[in-house]
């Protein structure tokens, strides 16, 4: 783990922000470019990275797929922070995080709505259900719940058993990989992620298993915390284009490379505003006048 002060925070409650990219160059770039979001927008607090190393003890990911998220929320509360905030690597803020952490402060906790309008339901296995004594109908009316960024506190006892609770459920041997069966290559995690050859369930509506999440959503959904911030946004997903008041971006890359910060950046407050909305209302209305018939 390698940790840095982005700018020091003068609230007596530390904070800080978490984040892990192990594996393959554009993970730990990734967490650089991380990095120098968090100074553009000049967070005031720590930034605590994995760019090697899993955190001690945590299993490999084909065992518990994403388990290192909640063993990094527990170094960071051993370190003594109390508000701490995890954003996957293929993240970047675009604005101050200060409205994520007043959020953080005031609730015990924020978590994000679902972009997609997604339900739990629709990316869990069969075996986790029942593992959990959930039927299909039960969570399909639980939010689906993105793990891409969420923020705990860690002084808050709603915060404390989330975080509890979620880790013991990623290490239940089921709820996290989807199956009780040993997940032995990439195929095979593919399969139950996205539910090749109907593998986790025969359920038409069942699109596949998104481990860290369905177990993040049982425990949230037990405890009554829902997911109620919307700062948060995923660039490839137009439907819900990027709003002013969006802090975070979801910036996922499909490639051995990733896109600079100052391309992001130039994207979400040159191009989109000026160049590609403004086009777009154009053709638009284009549209319209043609489609016109003649009286």
């Amino acid at each position: 783990m390698k940790a840095m002060t982005i700018n020091p925070c003068h609230d007596p409650v530390k904070r800080c922000v978490i984040s892990l990219g192990v594996g393959k160059k554009s993970f730990s770039d990734s967490l650089i470019r991380l990095g120098e979001s968090l100074k553009r927008v000049r967070f005031k607090g720590d930034y605590l990275f994995w760019g090697e190393t899993l955190p001690e003890g945590c299993p490999e990911h084909f065992d518990v797929p994403f388990g290192f998220k909640t063993y990094c929320f527990n170094v960071a509360k051993n370190l003594g922070y109390q508000h701490v905030l995890w954003m996957d690597s293929a993240c970047v803020a675009i604005r101050s995080l200060d409205p994520i952490f007043r959020q953080i402060q005031s609730n015990g906790y924020v978590m994000f709505n679902n972009n997609y309008g997604q339900m739990m339901g629709q990316w869990c296995s069969d075996e986790a259900l029942v593992h959990n004594h959930i039927s299909r109908e039960q969570a399909l009316a639980i939010p689906e719940l993105p793990c891409s960024v969420l923020g705990l506190d860690m002084g808050s006892n709603l915060g404390r058993q989330f975080l509890d609770q979620w880790h013991l459920i990623m290490a239940d041997g089921v709820t996290a990989r989807g199956t009780t069966k040993r997940v032995a290559c990439w195929d095979d995690y593919q399969a139950i992620f996205w539910n090749k050859n109907q593998c986790i369930s025969s359920d038409p509506r069942v699109k596949g298993h998104r481990c860290d999440q369905p177990a993040a959503g049982i425990v949230a959904d037990r405890l009554g915390m829902q997911p109620y911030a919307d700062e948060l946004r995923d660039i490839h997903y137009k439907v819900k284009p990027i709003k002013k008041n969006t802090v975070i971006l979801h910036h996922r890359e499909f490639g051995e490379s990733i896109t600079p910060l100052n391309e992001i950046y130039h994207k979400v407050f040159f191009r989109v505003p000026f160049v590609e909305t403004p086009l777009a209302k154009l053709r638009s209305l284009r549209s319209r006048l043609r489609s016109l018939k003649p009286i």
